[in-house]
């Protein structure tokens, strides 16, 4: 492959995968923090978000079979794409941020395979040449993502002074907030946790708590019992604004919380000058700020749309292939039906619900324990979580170096393997992330790393072994295919999954919603396992075109 070929096309891999890295892995925290959405509508996001990969067999590969040229598709998609995605950062209501997704998705998805289809079609060598070409895009995804945490770290990352008068202003300024603290209780819990509400009952055998949850017409109580094993403390409300171990600051906030509303200027003034309340209080508006600024992540994925869709008509002639079926994409169909393949889409459709759970939690997850991290790590990777996440893309340029140096030597069904056992063991490290002999934010970045594993040695290679299972004149169709089931049914799938389970597994309290993360990772590393079994089970030891 010649220098300017390789410019060319690792440019659209850079561009195509900066796109989506910029606004992808700040959905959740974006809509959920900012814009108030619960699990189970942000669900509906994820979902929608896939519909295109489902129409792209069927219009993008068609389309680029048997119509016109891939890069002239490519193009116009694009520029449309990043119109809709600029509109995205100010839409505020679900239905219509609902709707502009779904119009996103179905420009956008498209690409995703197409621009696998266009490099395949113009490369010598797939084994040599695909990978140095394809890593360009996770350089894109890792320079847009730290450039994102850059940006909110300088532009929206408010002092402890701001936290603080937020702070005040959310938990003390009203009477029905004092009163709140004045008359609830939190409870400590060993892993963690703190649920909060008022005590019905505290003796040896545990904790009997009643929580009230949802406001207005909407409120409940529920009532839920503790075992005394698992408790670590009870403590009064007020005392979990306070800075811990400090006997002042819990007197300060014992004096807030009954204070009347004479006093509370001079209250005000003392509780945000002398650094009175907890990191976790003040972390809550931190990270709400943080989550306003994710809007700008969409404007960036915009100019990157933009760019794109221009240079796209810069691209290498990529012209139709015209077969002896008309239709590509039912041609493509029955090829999935052979072995290795049928196996291998079968596997995609959970392995892609275990991988939404990644992009729909991770960023919030991290976000949370990164607010309490060193300085030096927040300095590289910027806040909010998505830049934290591009390490997993660090490794990912490393694993992608090294497949072609080991693809003759292990056969594909070895690559599989190495990528189930690492989604499994990611899921693991994320869920007992509190739990294990290391500093948590080690075992996230662990965690994270394994993405490389994940994404390279499953996803990468499976997309390698579509191309070299089908014939000449239905490629990108069978890549537009395998698209849908592992972009489009798996993210439908598991984006609803993720948003019931996540519901599953938050509890709601006197301090707002807290999620079990223990038990929600959980869920896609027993998926993980099941995976495992059934890729050693049903996949043959060696495909008949290929090793």
């Amino acid at each position: 492959m010649n220098a300017g070929l390789n410019v060319r096309l690792s440019t659209m891999m850079f561009l195509q995968y900066g796109i989506w890295g910029a606004w992808l892995p700040l959905l959740w925290p974006f809509l959920n923090g900012h814009r108030g959405f619960d699990g189970s509508q942000i669900g509906d996001m994820f979902a929608v978000g896939a519909v295109g990969a489902i129409v792209a067999p069927f219009i993008a590969g068609q389309v680029a079979d048997r119509w016109f040229p891939t890069q002239v598709f490519l193009g116009i998609s694009h520029l449309i794409g990043a119109v809709i995605v600029w509109l995205l950062a100010d839409l505020e209501t679900y239905g219509v941020f609902l709707v502009f997704s779904l119009l996103y998705s179905l420009v956008y998805s498209p690409t995703l395979s197409l621009t696998n289809s266009l490099a395949f079609h113009h490369i010598e060598d797939r084994d040599r040449d695909f990978g140095k070409v394809r890593v360009w895009g996770t350089i894109g995804w890792i320079v847009v993502g730290i450039l994102i945490g850059q940006w909110l770290k300088a532009q929206y990352t408010i002092d402890d002074t701001e936290a603080a008068s937020r702070v005040f202003d959310a938990r003390v300024a009203e009477a029905s907030k004092r009163d709140e603290l004045l008359t609830r209780k939190q409870v400590v819990l060993k892993d963690g946790r703190t649920p909060a509400g008022r005590i019905v009952r505290d003796d040896s055998s545990g904790v009997v708590l009643e929580i009230e949850i949802g406001d207005g017409d909407a409120k409940k109580t529920e009532t839920r019992t503790i075992a005394r094993d698992d408790v670590e403390e009870v403590r009064p409300l007020w005392a979990a604004l306070a800075a811990e171990g400090k006997g002042p600051e819990l007197e300060t906030a014992l004096r807030a919380a009954q204070a009347e509303g004479a006093d509370l200027p001079a209250i005000r003034a003392g509780l945000v000058q002398n650094e009175v309340f907890s990191r976790d209080a003040l972390n809550g508006p931190i990270g709400a700020e943080h989550a306003r600024g994710m809007a700008d992540a969409f404007r960036l994925s915009a100019i990157l749309g933009a760019l794109m869709g221009i240079f796209c008509f810069m691209l290498p002639h990529t012209p139709p292939s015209r077969g002896a079926q008309k239709n590509a994409a039912f041609e493509a169909i029955t090829e999935v039906k052979r072995q290795p393949l049928l196996t291998l889409f079968l596997l995609a459709v959970p392995v892609s619900c275990i991988h939404q759970f990644y992009f729909v939690h991770t960023a919030g997850f991290l976000g949370r324990y990164q607010l309490g991290a060193a300085d030096t790590l927040n300095t590289i990777f910027g806040v909010g979580g998505g830049g934290l996440m591009t390490v997993g893309q660090m490794t990912e340029i490393a694993v992608l170096a090294f497949i072609p140096v080991f693809s003759r030597k292990f056969s594909r069904k070895s690559f599989l393997m190495l990528g189930l056992v690492a989604y499994g063991l990611r899921m693991l490290l994320f869920a007992h992330v509190d739990s294990l002999p290391m500093p948590p934010i080690v075992t996230l970045v662990l965690g994270v790393a394994l993405h490389g594993f994940c994404f390279g040695c499953f996803i990468f290679v499976a997309f390698m072994i579509v191309d070299e299972e089908c014939k000449e004149d239905v490629k990108a169709s069978a890549q537009s295919l395998f698209n849908l089931v592992i972009v489009g049914l798996g993210i439908i799938v598991g984006s609803k999954i993720a948003g019931w389970v996540s519901e599953w597994a938050t509890t709601s309290d006197a301090l707002g919603d807290q999620i079990d993360y223990t038990r929600l990772f959980s869920v896609p590393m027993w998926g993980s396992v099941a995976c495992l079994v059934l890729l050693l089970v049903f996949y043959p030891r060696k495909s008949l075109t290929a090793g």
